[in-house]
């Protein structure tokens, strides 16, 4: 294919088990650069937990891009904001309604990369894993304890699977209707604005920089890749994949500890 764009999710995609990046997957992503193939880490993700792992791949500059916060927010590598997506105050009190009348674990994030969750008696891992991603502060505050145009990427129910297998229809019903409910990992069941989700995001950045999607290659592994998948030339599930993310793609590669990302762009791209 001709490939322009490169897309790639992180965690179980780009990134193995150890949240490290291979020698080969760095290689063969340097090679993509080099060609002149933009390359866009694009990730559920918040700002601080992406830009370590581009600035290792040596991806910089106004005209390269990353897609964080799951296609909440696209920004350029001088840190200019282009794409921004976010939900109301008034949203995020009806989600702790919820969490609250269901007795479950969560928090939230805004635009910054902060950490948001009700002060209880135990906090959630996965609530202190995303905060310790974001490498921003952790705030146990109440929505009433924060200003009426307070804003959110996103909003994120945490436990473990059984636990979120248990409540997944119920947060469906409740918020798909306005929203985007997807499964993003181990212990994350998120929900983002309506119209948010890394294939638009992805397709909103295309047309800026005037590429056709029919030139992108896209990586991914989990539900919240199957828009971007299903939009660009080149769809590419990793072999750790859901199933249904490699029904919808047009190549499986190797998995994530096995540099299954190198494999696609040398076979596809190079």
């Amino acid at each position: 294919m001709d490939c322009k764009l490169i897309a790639l999710d992180m965690d179980d995609t780009l990134l193995t088990s150890e949240k490290v990046v291979s020698e080969q997957n760095k290689q063969a992503i340097n090679a993509a650069l080099e060609k002149g193939i933009k390359v866009v880490l694009c990730s559920g993700r918040t700002h601080n937990a992406v830009i370590k792992y581009v600035k290792g791949l040596g991806i910089k500059g106004s005209n390269q891009y990353m897609i964080t916060n799951g296609g909440a927010i696209i920004e350029n590598l001088s840190g200019k904001i282009v794409f921004q997506e976010l939900m109301s105050n008034e949203f995020y009190r009806e989600f702790v309604k919820f969490i609250e009348d269901n007795q479950l674990h969560y928090n939230v994030v805004d635009k910054d990369g902060n950490t948001y969750t009700s002060g209880k008696e135990w906090l959630d891992k996965y609530t202190i894993m995303q905060a310790y991603e974001n490498e921003n502060g952790l705030y146990l505050k109440e929505p009433d304890q924060l200003p009426n145009d307070f804003q959110i990427v996103k909003a994120i129910i945490n436990g473990e699977k059984s636990e979120l297998d248990g409540i997944s229809d119920k947060v469906h019903q409740r918020f798909d209707k306005n929203y985007f409910v997807v499964r993003t990992g181990v212990g994350f069941l998120e929900v983002f604005p309506q119209n948010v989700n890394k294939g638009v995001a992805l397709e909103a950045l295309c047309n800026k920089l005037n590429i056709n999607l029919n030139q992108v290659m896209a990586m991914g592994d989990r539900d919240n890749d199957i828009p971007m998948l299903k939009k660009v030339g080149k769809g590419i599930a990793m072999e750790n994949a859901q199933p249904g993310v490699k029904e919808v793609a047009d190549f499986v590669t190797a998995d994530n500890n096995h540099s299954g990302v190198a494999l696609a762009i040398k076979k596809f791209s190079l």
